[in-house]
Order: structure tokens, then sequence, then C-alpha cells
């Protein structure tokens, strides 16, 4: 598998929608899950997402697994902060790009049902997959940004760093009802209540550039 292919795989299989997001003045408005900066992480958005993919998986949706919405709303965060990184570097990704991305996932997988198949299995549905084709590819051009004659460990551990710091600058918030936001890990971790029943997520940054 190619080099490029290998990040686009695990795109595939490790991140989560992307956000379409709406500036809001704080935390403490009605509707919002999170914050990353101005940007909004909405309820009605994290909603939405687990909705999709409840009913594409074939569940009833309603009364979600706790780790599906933590899942969700932790990788949402996360991708507005790439994508905010990405654009601090003039970063920008086009619909070109895109769509041959997604023609090499699919002839790699075999075809657009394994494509699909693939992403719901990492909890993205269906509609976001371009979003998130466009994530990948946020990723690769700030690994290459930001260590351009690295190699892909190293290019991995300064997007890491880069992306770490822009969410303590830039402040990533949570509602509480959600779980509390680990700035240095960039991970969701339990509610305050709840610190001593329920691990912390796994770091969804620490394979963001693969090994070939």
């Amino acid at each position: 598998m190619s080099r490029f292919g290998g990040r686009m795989r695990w795109a595939a299989v490790a991140l989560v929608a992307a956000a379409t997001l709406t500036a809001c003045a704080g935390l403490g408005e009605a509707g919002a899950a999170g914050t990353v900066g101005s940007a909004q992480v909405s309820t009605d958005l994290l909603a939405a997402q687990v909705e999709a993919v409840q009913e594409q998986r074939g569940e009833t949706p309603g009364a979600p697994d706790n780790a599906l919405v933590v899942g969700i709303l932790q990788r949402l965060i996360i991708t507005e902060l790439v994508g905010q990184a990405a654009t601090a570097q003039n970063i920008t990704i086009t619909q070109g790009q895109i769509d041959g991305a997604q023609a090499e996932l699919e002839a790699q997988l075999g075809g657009a049902e394994a494509l699909t198949a693939a992403f719901l299995d990492s909890d993205v549905p269906a509609g976001s997959i371009p979003q998130q084709l466009q994530l990948s590819l946020e990723v690769q051009a700030l690994g290459a940004f930001l260590a351009p004659d690295a190699d892909p460990e190293s290019q991995q551990l300064a997007v890491v760093q880069y992306v770490t710091g822009w969410g303590v600058q830039e402040g990533v918030e949570v509602s509480p009802r959600f779980g509390t936001w680990d700035a240095g890990r960039l991970t969701l971790g339990p509610t305050p209540s709840d610190l001593s029943s329920r691990p912390g997520t796994p770091d969804p940054l620490a394979e963001l550039l693969p090994a070939p």
C-alpha cells in the first residue's frame, strides 16, 4: 500500500465525522456540547451524528451507548482543532483532492459499500465521509508542512504537538454532562462526578501519521 493510501486507510477507521460549526459566545449558551475557541460543537450536531450512526447500523435511534456519544464528541472536537490548525497555516483542501482520496480508498477497500462500512465501523455516518477525507488530507498536509524532511513518525509527533498547542492557545471546553477535556492528551475523560468509575478514552491523535 502507498504511503498516501496507508494514511487514508487509517483515516477511514480512526476519525469521526467533521463538524459543521457555528460561532458562539461561550459554553454556557444552550445547545453547546463543546467549544474550540469561538467555534461551537452543538448538541444538535452531536445528536444527529449519533442518530445517523445508529440508523445506518440498523439500530433503533435513542438511548445510545455512552461510549458512542463520548467518542463522537471527542472526535468532533479533534476535527475542529485540526481544521483550525490547518487554516492557520493556510492549508486548503480542494474538492478534487477529496474526490481523488475517496476513489483511491474505494479501490483499496473493494468499492463504495466497503468504504462506507469501514467508516461506519469508526462511528462515521455515510454523509460525513467527504468531511473525514478532508480531515485526513489536512493532517497529511500539516505533517508535511511542519516537518517536511522528517520520517512519518516525526511528522506524527510534530502534528500532535502543534494541534495540542493550538488547543491550549484557543481553549477547549466541554459541557460537564459529557465529560472533562484533557488538553495535554487531547481526550475527553470522565464527567466530574464519575472520575473513579469511567476510564478516559484513548488518544485519537496517537496515529495521525502512521508508518507507511
